[in-house]
């Protein structure tokens, strides 16, 4: 009983948040910047958790496992939609090599940087090095979210700006293939009785998966579907692709964006199913960032140093990683610092953290390090969510492409 009543509080919870605690356009930059980024339900979910008020005991999470399950298919989904592949061919090649390269070198900079501190400070073991990667690969994505604060105050254009937004948008690939190949190669569960192909199971099971759930979407979409009732199809394809993947032990948002990928590609109806995802994105957005606070531990005093090198860790990989933008853009100020304008993250970088708790935290015998890498991982969200937007308006002002808004 109590587990179905933290269900429906927490929906009724998402479903008002998502109307009223998002900041309209008219808004001030500041309480723009402030609620865009979510952190006040991160919070809002650590005061209900179990190392709070309790009201979010354990047991009562382990039963609310179907709602996360939903967000990280819902937001696998949503951002393998945008892979479309006559969206793609607007840019050039040198731009698409530019996403995957500073996400890249944000990634080995975040391990690298990582492991040395960890053994510095006596915390290294083999089985702290999974949680390590996987915090690099949640730090190694940037988000929009940020972009669209400071675009929504002022008139922004230009080369920076442009390349900028694409870097943002998509360089979350680069995180969800590096979690999947840490699934892989740390092999983090094997069913009872199933084939044992190798670590290439954990690869091939999410490839499978989208096929099959890419199919079905296909033949089941080939009639009109009405509104409401295409709602209730899209929650329960989230539902259960991103279930399915947890109950396997495998990653979750890989299978769910790479049938994103598909539908777009294949699906006539690709816009309708990307429009209404996005029109649900924030009561969805909304309750996993609840249960995210709810899941957060806060139990060691290293946090607050590692926090610290991870925000620091992670702005030297994106300055580095930018640094080829020089390339692409005509020589100013604004492009010796591109690296500086993808700080921002946001949900998906939440994801890859839950992901890599629920999975590799219950499967690999290091609960101090699965801790660790999710409080840092989440708390340098909600920083670099603060301090993303004015790193990126002062590199645009540096090129000239941020004016006054009227």
């Amino acid at each position: 009983m109590r587990t179905l009543l933290a269900a429906l509080a927490l929906t009724v919870l998402s479903l008002v948040g998502a109307r009223l605690a998002f900041p309209a356009r008219q808004s001030s930059v500041g309480v723009r910047l402030f609620l865009s980024s979510g952190s006040h339900f991160v919070v809002f979910g650590l005061l209900l958790g179990p190392r709070m008020s309790g009201l979010l005991t354990d047991e009562v999470l382990q039963g609310l496992a179907a709602f996360v399950a939903l967000g990280l298919g819902w937001i696998g989904l949503l951002f393998g939609l945008q892979f479309e592949r006559g969206a793609l061919k607007a840019f050039r090649h040198a731009e698409v090599g530019l996403v995957f390269g500073e996400a890249l070198a944000t990634l080995l900079v975040l391990g690298a940087g990582g492991a040395v501190l960890l053994y510095t400070v006596g915390l290294w073991s083999t089985d702290a090095a999974p949680f390590l990667l996987a915090a690099a690969a949640a730090g190694c994505v940037s988000s929009p979210t940020g972009a669209a604060v400071v675009f929504g105050s002022t008139r922004v254009s230009g080369p920076v700006a442009r390349l900028s937004s694409l870097c943002a948008s998509l360089d979350g690939v680069v995180g969800l293939l590096a979690l999947a190949i840490v699934f892989a190669a740390f092999h983090p569960f094997q069913p009872p009785g199933a084939l044992d192909v190798g670590r290439l199971r954990w690869i091939l099971t999410p490839l499978l998966l989208a096929l099959i759930f890419g199919w079905l979407f296909y033949s089941l979409t080939r009639d009109r579907i009405a509104p409401q009732e295409f709602v209730l199809f899209l929650l329960g394809l989230a539902l259960v692709l991103g279930g399915s993947n947890l109950v396997l032990g495998t990653s979750a948002l890989f299978a769910a964006s790479l049938t994103g990928i598909l539908i777009a590609n294949v699906s006539p109806i690709r816009r309708r199913t990307f429009a209404t995802l996005v029109a649900w994105e924030k009561p969805v957005h909304v309750l996993f960032l609840l249960l995210a606070g709810s899941l957060l531990s806060l139990s060691n005093w290293m946090i607050l140093p590692l926090l610290l090198a991870y925000v620091l860790l992670r702005i030297g990989g994106k300055y580095v990683g930018g640094i080829p933008a020089r390339r692409l853009i005509a020589p100013s100020p604004a492009v010796s610092r591109f690296g500086l304008a993808l700080i921002s993250q946001g949900g998906l970088s939440v994801a890859i953290a839950v992901s890599a708790l629920l999975t590799l935290g219950t499967t690999i015998p290091n609960p101090r390090a699965a801790a660790l890498m999710f409080d840092v991982v989440v708390l340098g969200v909600m920083a670099n969510e603060l301090i993303g937007p004015p790193l990126l308006k002062r590199v645009l002002a540096d090129g000239g492409e941020l004016a006054a808004p009227g």
